[in-house]
This record gives C-alpha cells, sequence and structure tokens, in this order.
C-alpha cells in the first residue's frame, strides 16, 4: 500500500514536470527550432554580425546583453536578448523599441516653497536617431 502511494506520487512528479516543460513559451535556444540539431553559443566577436545596429548599440550603452546560438547546419540563429543589472537606467525608445536610448534632464526652475519646480527632459536614441523632449513638474517643498 505504502509502496502504491510513493509510486503514484512520483508519476504525478514526472507528469507534472513534463506538462511544464511541453507549456513552456521560452524555445530552448541550444536546438535550432528549424531543423532541429543543435546550436552553437557565438562569442562577442562572432556575434556582432547576427544583430542589428540597435542591438549592438544597447550592448555598447550596457543596457543588455545579445546572445546568438547559431545552427551551422541551417544556417539559423536565434538572438535572445539579456537585460542588465535591475540598477542599470534603461529608457525604451517608443519608435525602434531599442534600449538605445540617452536621457538628460535638466532643472530649469528648482522647487521652492512657494511654488513647485520645472524640468525639461530630453531624449535622444542613439539607434534610430529619434529625439523627444517634455517638461515635467515637481511640488512644491513643504515646510519641516
Amino acid at each position: 500500500m505504502m509502496l502504491a502511494a510513493v509510486l503514484a506520487v512520483a508519476t504525478a512528479g514526472v507528469i507534472g514536470v513534463l506538462w511544464k516543460r511541453s507549456r513552456s513559451t521560452t524555445p530552448d535556444p541550444s536546438r535550432c527550432d528549424r531543423c532541429g540539431k543543435a546550436r552553437v553559443l557565438l562569442d562577442e566577436e562572432s556575434e556582432d554580425p547576427h544583430l542589428d545596429e540597435g542591438q549592438r548599440h544597447e550592448e555598447r550603452l550596457g543596457t543588455a546583453d545579445y546572445h546568438v546560438w547559431w545552427c551551422g547546419a541551417c544556417e539559423h540563429g536565434a538572438v535572445i536578448r539579456h537585460a542588465m543589472t535591475a540598477t542599470s537606467r534603461r529608457v525604451t525608445c517608443e519608435k525602434c523599441g531599442h534600449d538605445a536610448v540617452d536621457e538628460v534632464s535638466q532643472t530649469l526652475s528648482p522647487a521652492t516653497h512657494v511654488q513647485g519646480g520645472e524640468f525639461v527632459v530630453r531624449i535622444s536614441c542613439g539607434s534610430c536617431g529619434h529625439k523627444q523632449r517634455f517638461w515635467r513638474y515637481t511640488p512644491r517643498v513643504r515646510a519641516s
């Protein structure tokens, strides 16, 4: 009786793992999705020709790191994006979608006890050249 219970739990566990793997939305980059053969992970120099300019710019800025898995059999690659640490400043370009944006804020008037502050934000994308400018406002300083 005890053996049957252990076997039932073990079987349920194996079925659960297999079901979870079959439902995974992230394909395995080490296997080619076209021909099924093994892919190799390219080194930093070899992967650059397989990245677009925006992806290379994100790597230069340090906002992302890309890995290219290459299938030599059918010459098909998978480009996988890895975001850098959560402490890095990430601004996504609204035009091209790359994290290749430089953001500069300039205070126009600091907040005081009488009125709130104002600053202008200038955004420029190093990938597609898109530029944007907008103003932000801060609340006035509260008396302590």
